[in-house]
């Protein structure tokens, strides 16, 4: 029957539904077919072995995928993609990873969550254009102390960092004075950090010793609508990732938390691949050349691809790899 009806539409030109009435058909009986045949050819795929493909993963690319896993399961197949790349390990996409990884049933399913997108307009275009900051509340031994952050919305990048005994404007106001110092000052002249600051709406930020400090350096001050922290989510989302790093750590005194601290801080900007980033370190957008490192894998990859081709294809010759545009 499902036949009579694609042949009555290729003759008639009709539409889907206009072909059922005439023919009589429930369109939900019509649409159960094509299911029950889609799931039929998905089941007859599963079944035929794949033939050699030009550009199939290399069995020794494969086997270096799943150890590599296995050593580092903590990160997802993207991250894991571009560590291999970065390492020399293996040059192979992060759907070629992920397939790799389906097959060795070594993918852990997890449920995708929604989340703002931020406008093109809002973002920041380059480094020390804006700034995030936040505190977070820390317990050490049995004291309270926080942790204040500022942090560079281009890169994320964690510009500068300190524990505080209070939240009051003054020691905020310092500890922003502090971290405009540092940056001016390791830029060597080259540039001079004059960046937009947001906050959300805190005591310390909208105090009159806050606000002197950023008047003294011509900064500028965006605070947060009341009740929206997702428009400061920059920041909020790198105190997420300090806080899930400091899990199950208990600190004896402000000494041991601070070199902790330091080692984590570290590890985010100079270690951790970001997503937003492009899975390139925090470091790489804030300092570095970003775009030179992008095109640096986009060419491992073609090259790998090309060496992929003339060893499944069991080419004699060699061939000259074509400059490809897109990697694969």
């Amino acid at each position: 029957m499902q036949a009579v009806v694609e042949q009555t539409k290729a003759r008639s030109e009709w539409p889907a539904r206009r072909t059922l009435r005439g023919l009589g058909i429930a369109s939900s009986s019509y649409y159960r077919w094509l299911r029950e045949e889609a799931w039929a050819k998905q089941m007859q795929d599963v079944a035929t072995p794949r033939p050699a493909q030009a550009y199939e993963a290399l069995e020794e690319e494969q086997q270096a995928v799943r150890d590599y896993a296995c050593r580092h399961t903590e990160l997802r197949h993207r991250e894991l993609a571009w560590r291999m790349i970065d390492e020399d390990v293996a040059y192979v996409s992060p759907s070629t990873v992920y397939r790799i990884l389906r097959e060795a049933n070594l993918v852990c399913p997890w449920r995708r969550r929604t989340k703002r997108r931020r406008d093109e307009l809002e973002k920041a275009q380059r480094p020390n254009e804006r700034w995030g900051t936040d505190l977070m509340y820390l317990r050490i031994g049995v004291g309270q102390y926080y942790l204040v952050t500022f942090l560079d919305e281009y890169s994320r990048y964690l510009v500068h960092w300190e524990l505080l005994t209070d939240m009051g404007g003054v020691s905020v106001g310092l500890a922003a004075q502090t971290a405009l110092d540092k940056e001016r000052n390791s830029w060597e002249g080259k540039q001079t950090a004059t960046p937009e600051i947001r906050s959300d709406n805190g005591s310390c930020y909208v105090s009159r010793e806050f606000r002197e400090v950023l008047a003294q350096n011509g900064l500028s001050h965006q605070r947060i609508k009341p009740h929206c922290p997702e428009e400061n989510g920059l920041v909020e989302r790198s105190n997420r990732t300090l806080r899930e790093a400091l899990e199950e750590t208990e600190f004896a005194n402000r000494q041991e938390a601070e070199e902790v601290l330091e080692k984590i801080i570290g590890w985010y900007n100079g270690q951790r691949l970001h997503r937003a980033l492009g899975y390139l370190r925090p470091l790489d957008y804030y300092r570095g050349q970003p775009a030179e490192l992008h095109e640096a894998r986009r060419q491992k990859l073609a090259q790998a691809r090309h060496r992929r081709r003339e060893r499944n294809l069991n080419l004699k010759q060699p061939t000259l790899p074509l400059e490809d545009q897109h990697s694969h």
